[in-house]
């Protein structure tokens, strides 16, 4: 546990959540700052602060609540979809130096579809060569 986070306080009864799921090694609640109504973080009860961190059981445990919980979130607020995300580090936008995920339900039209279409959609970036895609997946097989 770290004392200076705000999901480990959590953990600890310092600080309160809505929570949806708890076991021994992950703990789900509510975002305080949802995206979309049902909006939920799924975290381990151990503190890790990323990806890399995590051990392997570790997250295969959490991702197993992770699939668990969107189901329930589906259906608890009639979504037509689920966006899962998870940032590792300031730069890729973790906010919250505990490692988590976050479930947000989705609805067509809703402001994310907006921000994300425009992102990643088939407008959004450039296309790349596949030759530059090839050599980069050599890196990234080197790097394994």
């Amino acid at each position: 546990m770290s004392e200076s986070c705000n999901f480990c306080k959590i953990m600890l009864g310092e600080d309160q959540a809505s929570i949806v799921y708890e076991d021994d090694s992950v703990l789900a609640f509510m975002d305080l700052h949802p995206a979309n109504v049902g909006h939920t973080l799924v975290v381990p009860r151990e503190h890790w602060e990323t990806i890399y961190d995590i051990p392997e059981k570790v997250l295969a445990d959490l991702f197993a609540v992770v699939k668990r919980v969107s189901v329930a979130v589906k259906n608890a607020v009639g979504a037509e979809g689920i966006s899962i995300l998870q940032f590792n580090e300031r730069a890729a936008g973790q906010s919250v130096r505990h490692f988590h995920v976050h479930i947000i339900p989705r609805f067509r039209g809703d402001a994310i579809s907006k921000f994300i279409g425009a992102m990643l959609g088939p407008v959004g970036f450039e296309k790349v060569e596949r030759q530059d895609l090839d050599e980069i997946a050599e890196k990234i097989k080197e790097n394994l």
